[in-house]
């Protein structure tokens, strides 16, 4: 079994922390916010996630996961994961300054021949620039990207789909494959530029996918067509598939709108733009005014003082998670047209609002 560091517990650092504590590998978990290494240390997920504090507690237990602010207590891992975030910019592009801060302070403390992964969704080539920054001969990058959804993070983690692993080291790869024991699992062997691509790619082909889901659906029903026949009939071609075929108010969470805006944003830098991106955004923000005038034509067209209940606000089931949630675009709207709404979700706790 391999001692294994995962910088940051949020979402994909958490679920990689325990999923691989679960395959009896030694973890510690690193943050810098220590009122929640606090919780996580008493058993206690800050993040709603199906069975991810069951498996917490009996690692806790079986000590294989610690968890701790100090980043000396990496220096006896041989992998080190980074599971930072990257955040959205105002332009577009995703800010990578917690990946390379972190990697400047891993640089004291990470051992020799230790084997430093991005998990991370970071923009292509972030890989040199942790690289450049870490300054470390002997430490060797490997991009590993996530493919993990919220709701079934464990799941995904353990029966992945397939595992991505890029570097410059076949063996280095493969020893990284190898701590997921999945067997059944496609490993993809690659550079780690291709490594980074091909996350941003996944989520923006599905992103478009949906977007195109909810044109033809406002179509289909223009024409008095039964949109959910025409998707199902659509599904039933292998090259189209059923996955991702539903319609709704559209698509959201903190990867899609992020990895969308970022990935068109390194395309236009790169002087090759991507319009499908474009279109894609501009088709999300049109499904959820798409809704509100549903709702405002069953009305008598106003909302005017009338009370309109909403059932979910996160951004899909089985998470807690409301960041760039199409219910909370939705709730705005409504309300911007003189509703009254009364909304419940079952695992939602706080909502913060931008009215205008």
């Amino acid at each position: 079994m391999a001692k294994i560091a995962i910088i940051g517990t949020g979402y994909v650092g958490l679920a990689s922390a325990v999923g691989f504590a679960q395959l009896g590998h030694d973890v510690v978990g690193i943050d810098i916010d220590e009122i929640k290494v606090q919780k996580l240390t008493s058993g206690k997920s800050p993040i709603f996630e199906k069975d991810i504090e069951k498996f917490l507690v009996k690692s806790l237990k079986k000590k294989k996961i610690t968890f701790s602010t100090d980043y000396k207590k990496i220096s006896k891992a041989k992998f080190v994961f980074l599971c930072l975030p990257t955040p959205q910019l105002d332009d577009g592009s995703a800010d990578t300054s917690y990946i390379l801060e972190s990697s400047k302070l891993l640089s004291k403390h990470i051992s020799d021949s230790a084997t430093l992964v991005i998990k991370s969704t970071v923009p292509v080539n972030t890989w040199k620039a942790v690289k450049q920054v870490l300054n470390r001969k002997d430490v060797l990058i490997v991009s590993n990207p996530e493919f993990l959804r919220e709701g079934t993070a464990l799941e995904d983690f353990f029966k992945p789909d397939r595992i991505v692993v890029g570097c410059e080291v076949e063996k280095k790869a493969k020893e990284v494959a190898n701590l997921y024991k999945a067997k059944n699992a496609k490993v993809v062997f690659t550079d780690n530029t291709s490594a980074e691509i091909i996350k941003y790619a996944s989520n923006s082909f599905l992103a478009i996918k949906l977007s195109f889901v909810n044109e033809i659906a406002a179509y289909a029903e223009s024409t008095d067509a039964n949109a959910l026949e025409v998707l199902h009939a659509m599904g039933l071609d292998k090259r189209i598939g059923k996955e991702f075929l539903k319609p709704g108010p559209g698509w959201g969470g903190m990867c899609f709108p992020k990895d969308v805006s970022a990935l068109k944003e390194s395309a236009r830098e790169k002087n090759v733009p991507i319009p499908l991106l474009d279109a894609a955004l501009e088709s999300n923000l049109k499904a959820h005014a798409r809704i509100v005038k549903k709702i405002i034509d069953a009305l008598g067209g106003s909302l005017k003082d009338k009370n309109v209940a909403v059932w979910g606000l996160a951004f899909k089931a089985n998470t807690d998670d409301t960041r760039f949630s199409p219910a909370i675009s939705v709730v705005e709207l409504l309300i911007a047209a003189g509703a009254k709404v009364t909304a419940f979700d079952p695992v939602v706790k706080h909502v913060q609002l931008s009215l205008k």
